[in-house]
């Protein structure tokens, strides 16, 4: 059940890593077709799509494929899309890790080899999935897409007027139709294709006069993408609207009044058992030290959609070097800082901080570490550019640390402006 029953409930009815429809608004649909290519009924189809100047996605059965080359080709050559539907039409509940992988990837080896072009979409046999689908495709990128509704084109009963009835009558702005090329799978009624090329003229006139325009799948997905960013925009815009209150009532401030610095911090009393520093001092309870923040604002301003993570943690490593002397200014500026011990911050970006002067320390595991360690994902995920699909490669190396430096270490790094130039330039 877990294998296969769970997975395919989740994608089907849960919709969660699944297209099933587009966003609605653009007055958009997408036309697919199943289980083909097949001599007889393919080329009509084709002809159809041409005469109407209309693109679909064929997920193919790679057996056919390999097959019928010449009409993967063709279907290529008028700039339709295709996608992988298994090399034999197997229910992934029936087979097993190998079995799966020999099915998905058989057929995008088909394709690749016969067009040049590689699989982006995938669609299970039945619809159904089984664990391991799921991570194989996630793994090489696929997009599973499934369809809006049916329209029984396949069945015994179905008549051109049933299919243009079935379709038209819930038809709606954003719907992924599916329709299929080839009678020769299990269960399918003979000469439904045959239906169908009858029916789909009468559909694209319709979908026309009702102010639908039929779109490729990449449209749709892309669309869809640009959704999520502007999601996560809004996300980030609320976040950062929260955080203000936040910071106003945990005392965290910007670090100079008309300069936007990497840091804010906020002045602290030490609550914790005795803490060895890295100069051999000891931080004792009650004593003060300063707490840092990342400003995550300032971060995304200096990154973009290319932004790997390593590239982050440069990106911050330079943006705190370059403001360790407004740390030191702090420090000796109001009479309040001047018992500040050390300076303690936790971050995930924590490789590479030794070079600035700071000592890493492992979070003591506990339910404090584990809280910390999902906060400070979801805040990095949130403001990274490429979001959470950019850092799942890392997700085990992302585990939060304490970053510590003494008063006495910042004091003896910026003693001096020109002394400070000196040594960032050694930490390039």
């Amino acid at each position: 059940m877990a294998y296969g029953i769970v997975p395919t409930v989740l994608l089907r009815l849960g919709r969660l890593g699944a297209v099933t429809r587009a966003p609605a608004g653009y007055r958009r649909v997408a036309i697919t077709f199943d289980d083909g290519p097949d001599p007889r009924y393919t080329p009509q189809i084709l002809d159809i799509l041409e005469r109407y100047r209309v693109k679909a996605c064929f997920f193919v059965i790679g057996s056919k494929a390999k097959a019928y080359p010449e009409l993967i080709k063709k279907i290529a050559l008028a700039g339709h899309e295709i996608g992988n539907h298994g090399f034999n039409h197997k229910a992934a509940w029936l087979l097993g890790p190998g079995g799966t992988t020999r099915e998905i990837t058989a057929t995008e080896q088909t394709i690749e080899t016969l067009t040049g072009q590689k699989i982006r979409f995938c669609r299970p046999a039945w619809g159904l999935f089984n664990l391991f689908s799921i991570c194989h495709c996630r793994l090489k990128g696929h997009k599973f897409v499934l369809w809006t509704y049916m329209s029984w084109d396949w069945t015994k009963r179905a008549t051109p007027e049933s299919i243009v009835r079935m379709v038209l009558g819930r038809v709606k702005d954003g719907s992924i139709l599916i329709f299929h090329d080839s009678d020769s799978t299990l269960c399918s009624a003979k000469g439904g294709p045959a239906r169908v090329v009858a029916a789909l003229p009468v559909i694209l006139e319709e979908l026309s006069r009702k102010g639908l325009r039929v779109v490729p799948l990449e449209e749709i997905i892309m669309t869809a993408k640009t959704r999520r960013t502007r999601l996560k925009k809004r996300a980030r815009g609320l976040w950062s609207f929260m955080e203000k209150f936040i910071r106003k009532l945990a005392g965290i401030k910007d670090l100079e009044e008309g300069h936007t610095s990497v840091w804010r911090t906020a002045l602290r009393r030490y609550r914790g058992k005795d803490w060895n520093l890295p100069d051999g001092s000891v931080l004792r309870r009650g004593d003060r030290y300063l707490e840092l923040h990342l400003n995550n604002e300032r971060l995304l301003s200096l990154a973009d959609e290319n932004t790997t993570r390593e590239r982050m943690a440069i990106i911050a490593l330079r943006e705190a070097r370059k403001d360790l002397p407004a740390l030191a200014r702090l420090l000796n500026s109001e009479k309040k800082y001047h018992s500040v011990k050390a300076l303690i911050g936790i971050t995930l970006l924590h490789r590479g901080t030794r070079r600035l002067g700071f000592t890493a320390y492992d979070l003591k595991p506990g339910l404090f570490s584990k809280i910390t360690c999902r906060y400070e994902r979801f805040l990095l995920a949130l403001f990274h550019p490429g979001g959470f699909k950019s850092l799942r490669h890392y997700r085990e190396e992302l585990a939060p640390k304490y970053v510590v430096m003494t008063r006495q270490e910042l004091m003896h790094r910026c003693s001096t402006v020109r002394e400070f130039s000196t040594k960032s330039k050694q930490f390039c």
